[in-house]
C-alpha cells in the first residue's frame, strides 16, 4: 500500500512539474499600447513595443497540458526577464468579431503588464487582396463610395500600394502581431479638386506610422494610435467584361498618351467575345479573345459618318488603331489600362459612372 501510494504522489508531482515543452510558432499580441511577441522561433522571443523598438530574449516554454496553459521565460542580454501566461482557450482582440486560439499575459521587466491574444504565424487575411475604403474619419461615407477610382490599398510580401482619391503610392511594411507598421511611402503629385485632395489627405493621414488593424467578415479595419480609422471591403476580382469604360486616354501613336477632345466621348464595352463602343464620331464593333491578361482584338469595323470639330476624325483613326494594337490588359482601381506586352500604354480607362 506504500509503495502504491508513493507512486501516485510521484505521478500527481510529474503532471504539476513545468518541465521543457514543443514551443508552438505564435504571434502575440495587444492594443493600447500596441505590442507583440514573436514566438515563432523556438526558445526565442521578440518583444516589440511603441517608440522603443525591439528586444530579443532567450528561453523556454514550460507548460502543463492537463491545464491547457504554459509560461514562456526568457532573459536578454542585459536587464530582467520577460514571463509570458499562455492559455488556450477562445480570446477577443477587444477591436473585431475576430477570435484568437491563444490568451496571453505578460510581464515586463520594470513590473508593466500587458494582456493580448496569440494567432498561428502565416500570412493573414489582411495580404493580397486589394481593399477598398468605404469608411475614413472625416469623410462622408457616400461620396466615398461614390469615388472613382475608389480609394484603395494592397499589402503583398512587403509592398504596400493603392490610390489615395488623386494619387497613387507605394511604399514598404512589416507585420507585427495585430499591428501593421508602414515604412515611407511615397506616391505621384496630381492635384485634383478640393473633395478628392480632402479624401487624400484623410486617407494618407491614417496610413502613417504603426496601425492597428483588425479584419471580420471580409472587412478591414485599420485604427492610428490617435483613433483614426479607415474601413475597407475586400474589392471585388478584377474584370475587363461588362464594364462600360470611359476613355481617359489613348496613344496617338507618336509615342504619346493624350486625353480627348474636349466634348468627345470615347467608350466601350467587352462582352461575349464582342467589344463594342463609340469612337468620338463613329460607333465601332470587333471580335475579342482572352487567355488571362492576354488579349487579341479582331479587325475593327465601324459605321462612316464624317464628323464636324477639329481633330474629332483624326482622334478617332488613333483611338481605333490603339485599341486594334493592344495585347495585355490591366485592371487597377477601376482603371482599365490596354498595353503592349512590353508595357507601353496603348490606352487607358475608367468604370463609367
Amino acid at each position: 500500500m506504500a509503495r502504491r501510494g508513493a507512486g501516485a504522489a510521484l505521478l500527481v508531482l510529474g503532471l504539476a512539474l513545468p518541465g521543457g515543452a514543443e514551443e508552438k510558432p505564435l504571434l502575440c499580441f495587444g492594443n493600447e499600447p500596441f505590442w507583440s511577441v514573436d514566438l515563432t522561433q523556438p526558445g526565442v522571443a521578440r518583444l516589440s513595443l511603441p517608440d522603443e523598438g525591439g528586444t530579443e530574449y532567450r528561453g523556454s516554454l514550460a507548460r502543463k497540458e492537463w491545464l491547457r496553459e504554459g509560461v514562456w521565460r526568457g532573459t536578454p542580454d542585459r536587464g530582467g526577464d520577460l514571463v509570458v501566461f499562455l492559455r488556450d482557450g477562445e480570446c477577443s482582440d477587444g477591436m473585431s468579431d475576430a477570435r484568437h486560439p491563444v490568451s496571453a499575459r505578460v510581464s515586463l521587466p520594470g513590473g508593466r503588464f500587458l494582456a493580448g491574444c496569440c494567432r498561428s504565424p502565416g500570412p493573414p487575411p489582411l495580404e493580397g487582396p486589394t481593399w477598398r475604403v468605404d469608411e475614413l474619419t472625416g469623410q462622408d461615407p457616400g461620396a466615398l463610395a461614390a469615388a472613382r477610382p475608389a480609394l484603395t490599398v494592397r499589402f503583398h510580401e512587403g509592398r504596400v500600394e493603392g490610390f489615395s482619391g488623386c494619387n497613387r503610392f507605394a511604399g514598404g511594411y512589416s507585420l507585427e502581431g495585430s499591428r501593421v507598421r508602414l515604412g515611407p511611402v511615397a506616391g505621384t503629385m496630381m492635384m485634383c479638386d478640393e473633395p478628392a485632395m480632402a479624401r487624400e489627405n484623410a486617407f494618407r493621414s491614417v496610413l502613417a506610422g504603426t496601425l492597428a488593424f483588425s479584419i471580420a467578415e471580409g472587412r478591414l479595419t485599420l485604427r492610428t494610435e490617435s483613433g483614426a480609422t479607415a474601413g475597407l471591403r475586400e474589392a471585388p476580382a478584377p474584370t475587363l467584361e461588362g464594364v462600360q469604360w470611359e476613355v481617359t486616354g489613348y496613344n496617338n501613336g507618336r509615342q504619346a498618351v493624350v486625353g480627348p477632345r474636349p466634348g468627345s466621348t470615347l467608350t466601350l464595352v467587352f462582352r461575349d467575345g464582342a467589344v463594342t463602343g463609340t469612337a468620338g464620331c463613329n460607333t465601332f464593333r470587333a471580335t475579342y479573345t482572352l487567355d488571362g491578361d492576354r488579349l487579341d482584338i479582331g479587325p475593327i469595323g465601324s459605321t462612316k459618318k464624317t464628323c464636324p470639330g477639329e481633330g474629332v476624325m483624326e482622334q478617332e483613326r488613333e483611338f481605333l488603331a490603339a485599341l486594334e494594337a493592344a495585347k495585355v490588359w490591366t485592371v487597377r482601381d477601376d482603371v482599365l489600362d490596354l498595353h503592349f506586352a512590353g508595357g507601353e500604354t496603348r490606352a487607358l480607362m475608367a468604370r463609367a459612372k
